[in-house]
């Protein structure tokens, strides 16, 4: 089986966590946004977002009492000044940049934007893109947030880098604990009379939790699971995983949706197929559970709509290996 959430092995080799002073641990990517715009609130109380996400960016700012408008996205998935103005922003705003699948450098654009709109409020969201977040190099947003539970065997994990003061959490987070067990259970399904569904329904359980975690600080568990893995391990692993897709899908005739540069390590690699149900249900014959981003859940934006009916996210990351990446392009 391909895909679904990460396996969690609490036997794995700890050392002691050592958090970053510019950083901000929240239970989840949603609840690091939410408290990003809670910090904000005094001085803005409107966010442009992209219009291509995931809806649940959309009810942290709802909850945070923001109101909201969405911006159109170049063929390259970035933002222009020029969309900006045509949407009202002016200087002093507040926008949020996304790095699709962490396949992007979004500093030239926040860097633009800062430029054209000196007092503007940039927020980049790099729960796609854990390495592009961790990258100690210059950047241009005001806040950097990501989820570590995205890219990692970690129950949850919300960070905010940023040198602005932010709110501080204690509160216990009650989703964590059932991902954790199902994902033991997970790991060892293989093991004795553990069914699919008994770990589906714990994740399932926690996932149904997370909208009540906004206030909730990142577990002591996720803290462990990060100070024992190999960051770079993870990370040459995707590389290795999307070269050998890439050349793959160079051979059957299929472009990725974006450029994937060699020096980035994606989260997925983005495909669009004029059939993607159709092939998505091969898939699942095969148990390869490619996702797709993202499900609309009742919102109605143009760049939007055209991903959620096309777009097919390619697993590579390191649980698996170049013969997996065979199957996948197997059932294209």
């Amino acid at each position: 089986m391909l895909g679904g959430e990460f396996e969690i092995d609490l036997s794995i080799q700890r050392d002691a966590f050592q958090p970053d002073p510019d950083t901000y641990y929240y239970a989840s990517g949603r609840a690091a946004l939410y408290q990003i715009l809670k910090s904000l609130k005094t001085k803005v109380n409107k966010i442009w977002f992209p219009d291509w996400l995931c809806h649940t960016m959309v009810e942290a700012a709802q909850k945070a009492g923001f109101e909201y408008d969405f911006y159109e996205l170049s063929g390259k998935f970035m933002v222009t000044v020029e969309a900006l103005d045509a949407k009202g922003f002016k200087d002093g705003c507040l926008v949020l940049l996304i790095n699709y699948f962490g396949l992007q450098d979004l500093t030239p654009t926040a860097k633009t934007i800062k430029k054209a709109y000196p007092h503007a409020i940039v927020i980049e969201d790099d729960v796609q893109a854990y390495f592009c977040f961790a990258e100690e190099t210059n950047h241009y947003a005001d806040y950097r947030f990501t989820s570590l539970r995205k890219t990692f065997s970690s129950p949850d994990g919300g960070l905010v880098y940023t040198k602005q003061p932010m709110p501080s959490v204690s509160q216990p987070n009650t989703f964590a604990p059932y991902k954790i067990e199902a994902g033991v259970m997970k790991m060892h399904r293989n093991e004795g009379d553990i069914k699919d569904e008994d770990y589906l329904q714990l994740f399932d359980k926690g996932a149904a939790l997370i909208n009540e975690n906004y206030e909730s600080i990142m577990s002591h568990d996720s803290e462990m699971l990060m100070a024992g893995t190999d960051l770079q391990w993870v990370k040459k692993r995707r590389q290795n995983n999307a070269r050998h897709l890439l050349d793959g899908l160079k051979s059957l005739g299929i472009n990725p949706l974006m450029d994937v540069p060699s020096e980035k390590a994606p989260l997925f690699i983005p495909i669009c197929l004029e059939e993607r149900d159709k092939t998505r249900r091969r898939m699942f014959q095969n148990e390869v559970f490619c996702p797709f981003h993202w499900p609309l859940e009742g919102l109605s934006l143009k760049k939007g709509t055209e991903m959620a009916q096309h777009e097919l996210s390619l697993i590579v990351d390191q649980r698996y290996s170049t013969e997996d990446m065979d199957l996948i392009l197997s059932l294209l």
